[in-house]
Formats: structure tokens, sequence, C-alpha cells
């Protein structure tokens, strides 16, 4: 917290008051991530998972989950890198990292969900193995790899994470190329 204070150029009183506690201040940074501006509304509830939602294809609907992939990873990724690293000797942030994983496979549930109500999925695959896949695709650890440690380009990334998700869940999607 006193490196963080100091970084903020604010009292170590500061933080603590606002957040209180250093899992408090990850898990605003966190949410800072997911929504880009404070007073913006929850992610599920913004205009681009609106636009997801009510998109003409399912397809469509990927490619623009990619595409927020790819504005939300770079801020996102290296905070819940800090996460799992700090999480290894901190109880608190161990708990806030498995929330963290569990709302993300819920969410994750929920996209699946809508993918099967439009009747997209491929023949015999289940929402569990559809969200599954979500899930392990959009991971932080995969941007890392691939962006961080390979040097694709975000836009990049999410384009291919698209195509990687249309391949493994729609019926007739076809293997995507590389970035």
């Amino acid at each position: 917290m006193p490196a963080i204070a100091a970084a903020a150029g604010v009292s170590k009183e500061m933080l603590y008051a606002s957040w209180g506690s250093k899992p408090g201040v990850v898990q605003a940074l966190l949410l800072q991530a997911l929504r880009g501006d404070e007073d913006a509304p929850a992610l599920e509830q913004s205009d681009a998972v609106e636009a997801i939602r009510s998109a003409r294809t399912a397809r469509t609907a990927l490619e623009l989950y990619g595409e927020l992939l790819a504005k939300i990873e770079p801020q996102l990724a290296p905070l819940l890198r800090l996460l799992r690293e700090g999480a290894a000797g901190d109880e608190r942030l161990a708990q806030l990292l498995e929330r963290n994983r569990e709302d993300r496979l819920a969410a994750m549930g929920r996209f699946a969900e809508h993918l099967a109500a439009r009747g997209a999925l491929a023949t015999g695959l289940t929402v569990d193995r559809a969200r599954d896949v979500l899930w392990t695709l959009n991971s932080s650890e995969l941007f890392e790899l691939l962006v961080e440690g390979r040097g694709w380009s975000p836009a990049d990334y999410g384009r291919w994470v698209a195509a990687l998700m249309a391949a493994a869940l729609l019926d007739g999607a076809g293997a995507p190329d590389g970035a």
C-alpha cells in the first residue's frame, strides 16, 4: 500500500479510507479496467455488450466480442497478473481472484446461453461446454501469451479469438487463420 500511495501521490491513509484494503484497491482497478470510466454502467449493461446481444448473426456477435476483448485486455491483463501473483501470499487476494474467475465463468455461461437461444451452437455442443470454451478463450493469460509474449496487436488478438470462438462453437464456422 505504501508503494501504491506513493505512485498515486496520495497518503497511505487516504488509500485505506477510500478502498479499505489491498483487495479493495485491486477490485476498484479491475472495475475501472472493465468499465473504462468510473461512471460507466457495469460491463453487462454497456452499449458494447448490448451490441453483441443484438447482433444480427452469432458470428457478428463473436466478432464484436473479440473487439471488446481487444479494448479491455490491455488494461485488465496486467491487473489480473498482479492479482494472480499476489494471491499466492495473501488469502484476501486469493479470494478476490477466485471470485473474478467465478464471475467470468458465470458471464460466459450467460453468453453461451444467448448463443444457444439463437440456435447458433454447433450440433451436439452443450451450453456448459460452450461456456467453458468461451471462458478459456477470453482469459487474460491467452492475451498475455500472444500480445505481451509474441507481439501481436490487441486488434489481431481480438480478431483471432473471435474466429477461434466461432470455429469452436458454431456449425460450419471453419478453422480460423492466424493473425
